[in-house]
């Protein structure tokens, strides 16, 4: 299939049913990310999504595993957890204080004795698959969904010399975008718009007339931007915290956007992932992790980096989001129309693709 040489059209941001397409055909068929495995290390640990109606979360066991199920209490209905995630031995219903194991096994359901037809084997809460690629949980709706690594093999073979499986998160942000998903996500993959909407941020570091994209593959895209000459070598960067990056890896970014919404920001020592969860037409929530490898927590410097880095993320955040709402406002316009991409937007175009075969090609039209 080629790649469009357009945006999409603008009713695809805008339209309910275009929406609800969406969350059958895409969310609740394919891989979505639900955040990092580290940041449920110990056994009750839990992080939790709530996506194309389904709410679930990814649990660490007791023999390390992690597992996604339901938050759905078998009973009545009620959530099990809380909704920001959180650490629990059991799960135990605010309702009926029904209680589950760790595994979504009944154990306690107060005075049901008296009803012959309970049977606490049948109240199992509902399992998802789960898997853990480069250290990011991930779970999948449809029970038939091919497994994810192996569609993102060469994203880990390109990864490799950063650790990405190995790096624990500094810092989250997590913010509620009045924009509907598809653009956002085509705004963190890619970097044409640097000179204008990062014009003082990143663009002096990162120019978009440097963009070199590449083809990507069936479940990613992927671009570079090296970084400008003049911003190279300056007294007060940091030292390099992982000496298996060359000099190329440590200037450069790196940004690939993996299907349906995350987008990874490779950035020398630094990762910054970008997950963007669909509410409605005109509503996501962003996730940020911000990545760093064992060494960024045991600097001398580790405060004062910490703070600069949340600073400068803060930053670009607070102009994506402005700009993204600007663009929701005018796709929302009779006047809106599908403009042509340039060939700095490739994996905008990309990313089209495999909306159209996903949603079918006559709804792109």
């Amino acid at each position: 299939m080629t790649e469009p040489r357009h945006a999409l059209p603008p009713r695809l941001h805008v339209d309910d049913a275009v929406h609800a397409l969406e969350l059958e055909q895409i969310f609740r068929r394919d891989w979505l990310c639900v955040g990092r495995a580290s940041d449920i290390a110990r056994p009750g640990d839990y992080l939790t999504i709530t996506i194309a109606g389904y709410s679930i979360m990814v649990v660490r066991q007791p023999n390390d595993a992690v597992i996604a199920m339901s938050r759905v209490c078998r009973h009545r209905g009620a959530l099990l957890g809380h909704a920001d995630g959180g650490t629990t031995s059991l799960f135990v219903c605010p309702y009926h204080h029904w209680t589950y194991t760790l595994d979504g096994q009944l154990r306690g359901a107060p005075a049901m004795g008296g009803n012959p037809s309970f049977d606490p084997k049948t109240c199992v809460l509902l399992r998802y698959r789960a898997e853990i690629w480069e250290g990011f949980v991930f779970i999948a709706i449809d029970p038939e969904r091919p497994a994810l690594a192996p569609r993102l093999q060469a994203v880990s073979e390109r990864a490799a010399a950063y650790g990405l499986a190995h790096l624990r998160t500094a810092f989250a942000i997590e913010e509620r975008w009045n924009v509907n998903w598809k653009i956002a996500v085509e705004n963190a993959s890619e970097s044409y718009h640097h000179l204008g909407v990062h014009s003082a941020t990143v663009q002096p570091a990162y120019p978009a007339s440097g963009v070199q994209c590449e083809d990507g593959g069936e479940g990613y895209n992927l671009h570079i931007v090296p970084r400008a000459p003049s911003a190279a070598g300056s007294d007060g960067e940091p030292a390099p915290l992982n000496p298996r990056l060359d000099e190329a890896q440590r200037t450069q970014l790196i940004i690939v956007g993996i299907y349906p919404s995350l987008v990874l920001v490779f950035a020398g020592d630094v990762v910054t992932s970008l997950a963007f969860v669909p509410e409605r037409a005109d509503s996501t929530v962003v996730r940020v992790h911000w990545l760093a490898p064992p060494a960024y927590f045991e600097s001398a410097d580790f405060e004062e980096r910490l703070a600069s880095d949340r600073l400068l993320i803060a930053s670009i955040l607070e102009e994506g989001r402005a700009c993204c709402l600007s663009v929701q406002q005018g796709l929302s316009s009779p006047d809106a129309v599908a403009g042509p991409l340039s060939p700095l937007e490739r994996p905008v175009a990309q990313f089209g693709r495999y909306l159209r075969h996903c949603l079918g090609a006559p709804i792109l039209k």
